[in-house]
């Protein structure tokens, strides 16, 4: 990892609007700020092994608690993606899982490794449909 990460900052031109956006590397985690890896490490404990620095524990209880979180949104937004892999981890998980048993689901099906998971599920929840967050 390098030092320091330079975040794209851009301002609307626009005098009313005040919008801004910011453009981060891919491996971070959004809204997160967190390397993806730091957050599985973290929220799938067990899974991820690292020597990674702290982090506090109302971070990760708030991970934790966004993962225990239903994922019906997101068994959906599967069940609709037309593809046979994504269709098939929405039907083993059903509308009740949660979000990590989707995670895991997805992971056994596409062989993700460990410290990629999170990232490889939030990924591809972006490219299906904009908006639509893991965590």
């Amino acid at each position: 990892m390098p030092p320091v990460v330079r975040v794209a900052q851009y301002i609307c031109a626009a005098v009313e609007c005040s919008a801004t956006w910011r453009i981060l590397p891919k491996f971070l985690a959004r809204h997160l700020w967190r390397v993806w890896k730091t957050v599985e490490r973290v929220a799938l404990p067990g899974d991820v092994p690292s020597a990674a620095p702290p982090v506090p524990e109302r971070t990760q209880h708030r991970w934790r608690t966004r993962l225990a979180a239903a994922a019906r949104v997101l068994v959906v937004l599967l069940a609709a993606s037309g593809g046979f892999v994504l269709e098939s981890v929405a039907a083993q998980v059903g509308l009740d899982a949660s979000r990590a048993e989707l995670v895991h689901a997805y992971a056994e099906q596409t062989e993700v490794p460990c410290g990629a998971r999170l990232a490889a599920v939030a990924a591809l929840t972006h490219r299906l449909e904009r908006g639509i967050r893991l965590m």
